[in-house]
């Protein structure tokens, strides 16, 4: 957790000491008013949320070398406040309102990294702070150091070690963390309060490798592999026994343990094809794969074939784990026609499936419910298309699935216009999308909704936004949202 920071020691010691680094410094602000009904009438949600956002970024701090090993530092903090948080949703008393975890204004450092490349002849790298990782396992992120080499014979090794970011310790957020846990900081709630909210207080080690090909311009291949361990000790009993007491566990534990290899292989005039596959250690199961073909039928027309799995798995202290639960898969064709550099249509087709223990008709009614295996399929398409022009464009997507358990069919359509020689920009947005669901028939609705916006640039890379979001269905009746956003950045 004291990366980002004592990297960013580091990096300014480094810099005074620099003759010819280049900086660049950006900023975002947001600031969303909305209101919203729940669909059983309580609880009425009001939010005034300002996200604020600021990066640095520092270049060629080596000095002015044209070749040879680079040095340079990234970082990037977000504000999230809602100053729209009533005070009985962070007081543990009101539990018809209480959210463990809630914050009025979270810090979340996002990254922050000094980045060392082409040493030792160009072959070795390195990378120390908060940072995020992007392979066949997810988009991750965690606060320590990586370490790469680039071998001469098409292959590079990646190995890193540290601590997963986690929300309930300071500036970081819960959204890399495994699923099925909701972890915090419950210094303010007693032992048995709450139970489900787990304790995290404690860092939680992580390590991993990736071997990747390098230097072969139709090949791009990966295997990782990574593993977190939880350290905190969390109770893992629903409810007290007759005594009162609850069941805890403790010491250093895997949270989460996968490998994953992903392949593609791309011939610019004939097509391409790729793949990935994820195991998952903890579950013993493999958890996803994937296969795709592409064929480049002409410089107009793509054509292609996917078929996809996914089946959830969860972090180790998860109680999801306990519970039986199928995969889902997919098998789509797609194709892509450009008819000219101002149009282009997509479409996609194809079915998915969705596995099930015992019947799910039946299941509920059933005293010992049936342990064979069930599917239910889907039909599903969308269609895409686009028109652009010099200073704008309209974009259109529709997509329909239909099945067994109900139906989602919609559309919307985005205009954008650029005016006073890009200074000015517009923004209209409609859309209406209909839904229904054979277990909630009460559910089914029909929803419309319209967003008009419009910013201005007065400055190269500066931007004032605003938009207005108006949403009305019979669940929720009318929701207004305002979002007004500045973008800055600078240049030195």
């Amino acid at each position: 957790m004291l990366a980002g920071s004592a990297t960013g020691l580091i990096v300014l010691a480094l810099t005074r000491s620099s003759a010819a680094f280049e900086t660049e410094i950006d900023a975002s602000t947001e600031a969303q008013f909305y209101t919203l009904r729940s669909p059983y009438g309580d609880p009425i949600v009001r939010r005034r949320r300002y996200t604020q956002t600021l990066g640095l970024s520092v270049y060629d701090i080596q000095g002015d070398a044209l070749s040879g090993p680079r040095l340079f530092f990234r970082s990037r903090m977000r504000l999230d406040a809602d100053f729209g948080i009533e005070g009985a949703e962070q007081n543990p008393a009101r539990r018809d309102q209480f959210v463990p975890g809630a914050e009025q204004a979270p810090i979340d450092l996002m990254y922050a990294y000094l980045e060392g490349q082409g040493y030792f002849g160009g072959w070795f790298g390195f990378r120390v702070g908060r940072q995020y990782v992007t392979d066949t396992l997810g988009f991750w992120s965690f606060d320590g150091g990586l370490v790469r080499l680039d071998t001469p014979v098409y292959f590079a090794v990646e190995a890193y070690g540290g601590f997963e970011q986690r929300g309930g310790l300071p500036i970081s957020t819960s959204r890399f963390e495994g699923d099925g846990v909701f972890r915090g900081d419950r210094s303010d709630l007693e032992f048995g309060e709450y139970s489900v909210y787990l304790e995290e207080s404690q860092l939680a080690p992580a390590l991993g490798f990736a071997v990747e090909s390098t230097g072969v311009h139709f090949l791009q291949t990966r295997l990782s592999y990574r593993r977190v361990q939880n350290r905190d000790t969390v109770v893992v009993s629903p409810f007290p026994d007759a005594g009162g007491g609850l069941v805890t566990v403790g010491g250093d534990r895997v949270s989460s343990e996968r490998l994953g290899y992903g392949l593609r292989v791309d011939e610019a005039t004939l097509g391409a094809a790729g793949g990935s596959l994820v195991y998952d250690f903890y579950a013993g199961i493999v958890s996803e794969y994937e296969g795709s073909l592409d064929w480049y039928a002409s410089p107009m027309l793509t054509l292609g074939a996917a078929y996809e799995y996914y089946e959830p798995t969860f972090d180790g202290d998860s109680i999801f784990n306990w519970f039986s639960h199928e995969g889902s898969s997919s098998v789509l064709g797609r194709a892509t026609v450009i008819f000219s550099r101002r149009v282009d249509v997509g479409l996609t087709g194809g079915i998915r499936q969705f596995r099930t223990q015992g019947d799910p008709d039946t299941y509920a009614n059933e005293s010992v419910p049936a342990l064979d295996t069930s599917t239910l399929t889907d039909v599903l398409g969308t269609l895409t298309g686009r028109y652009r022009w010099a200073d704008g464009s309209v974009t259109l997507h529709t997509l329909g699935e239909a099945g067994e358990r109900g139906h989602r069919a919609g559309g919307d359509v985005t205009t954008r216009k650029l005016f006073g020689g890009g200074v000015y920009d517009m923004l209209v947005v409609s859309s209406l999308y209909d839904w229904s669901d054979a277990l909630r028939p009460q559910r089914d609705a029909a929803s419309f909704t319209y967003v008009l916006g419009g910013g201005m640039t007065p400055f190269e890379s500066t931007r004032f936004g605003v938009e207005w979001e108006h949403t009305m269905n019979r669940l929720v009746g009318q929701r207004f949202r305002v979002l007004a956003t500045l973008d800055l950045t600078v240049l030195k």
